[in-house]
């Protein structure tokens, strides 16, 4: 067994070094020993190569690497692919047109990622507090109820669902609401179905009912089935909490990934205003294939549409 994971580890290490050394975009590291730790075919593996290789692992992979043992199997990993690039290189597939392309292709990747690393990531900032705001304001989505007690309002038609809405935010009791709008069995109940545990209903009136933040609240217009609910939180019975301590990396990689898809989207949006764009749908494959299945009469109609 303990044979059997070294190799897969040596597999992943490969893996991993592979890549790394392709794609790889490490942080400056201070000035290494430029003492020569392996040689193949008289090309030398210096300890600053080392080190730097070292550097593009995340830190919980570094830990391992970094004792006697994990030294060993990654400077081996680096000897095993100083072999085959030396062997692509003999074979000539660095002047192959696949290889030329994938070139191309990364280039643009690499540009890609390193101006949204400087104009997204470096952005991005959520502090400790901000996570212990997040974490109080979404109570529920880290701590679910054992259980929780609801009444909904169920109808037919969006338009329907609207004027109920517009009746329940202008102030209308619930259970008058659901009487007069609601087609579900339990309308004449004031909408009332009572005690439910967390995925013991749909996922759609699970979900909504779950996300309501207080107790007399009620939900957004969720589309169950060929339905539209209205769901209204009446009680709950608390579970076991989760402490904030417990969670804060979480959220706080949460809060990121938020704030860091709105700057993307805002800069996005920025560069397409100030770009000359124009787009030839009827050039694209598909449309292509559709618009030689119909008649000029007829594409002439839908692209006027």
């Amino acid at each position: 067994m303990k044979k059997l994971k070294g190799s897969i580890l040596l597999i992943a290490l490969f893996s991993i070094v592979l890549s790394m050394g392709l794609y790889g975009c490490a942080k400056k590291q201070p000035a290494a020993s430029s003492k020569v730790i392996a040689e193949v075919n008289g090309k030398p593996i210096t300890a600053a190569k080392f080190q730097e290789e070292m550097s593009k692992f995340p830190p919980e992979l570094r830990s391992y690497l970094e004792t006697p043992a994990g030294e060993k199997r990654l400077l081996k990993s680096l000897v095993d692919r100083q072999i085959l690039v030396s062997e692509a290189l003999k074979e000539g597939v660095n002047k192959s047109k696949s290889y030329k392309t994938q070139i191309s292709d990364f280039k643009k990747g690499l540009l890609v990622q390193l101006l949204l690393h400087k104009e997204v990531a470096n952005k991005v900032k959520v502090t400790a507090a901000d996570a212990k705001a997040y974490y109080k304001k979404h109570y529920f989505s880290f701590n679910l109820p054992s259980k929780i007690n609801v009444s909904y309002i169920q109808v037919n038609s969006p338009k329907k669902a609207q004027l109920a809405y517009k009746m329940l935010t202008s102030g209308k009791p619930f259970p008058a609401v659901a009487q007069k709008y609601s087609i579900a069995p339990n309308a004449k109940n004031g909408g009332m179905l009572g005690w439910i545990k967390f995925q013991e209903t749909t996922p759609a009136f699970n979900n909504a009912a779950f996300s309501i933040p207080k107790v007399g609240g009620i939900s957004k217009i969720v589309r169950v089935g060929s339905h539209y609910d209205i769901i209204k939180l009446n009680n709950i019975v608390a579970g076991k909490p989760k402490p904030f301590s417990s969670l804060k990396n979480q959220i706080i990689m949460i809060m990121k990934q938020k704030e860091a898809s709105k700057i993307l989207k805002s800069f996005v949006g920025n560069l397409r205003k100030k770009a000359k764009i124009k787009y030839f749908y009827k050039n694209l494959p598909v449309a292509n294939s559709v618009a030689s299945q119909v008649s000029p009469g007829q594409a002439k109609a839908a692209a006027k549409k």
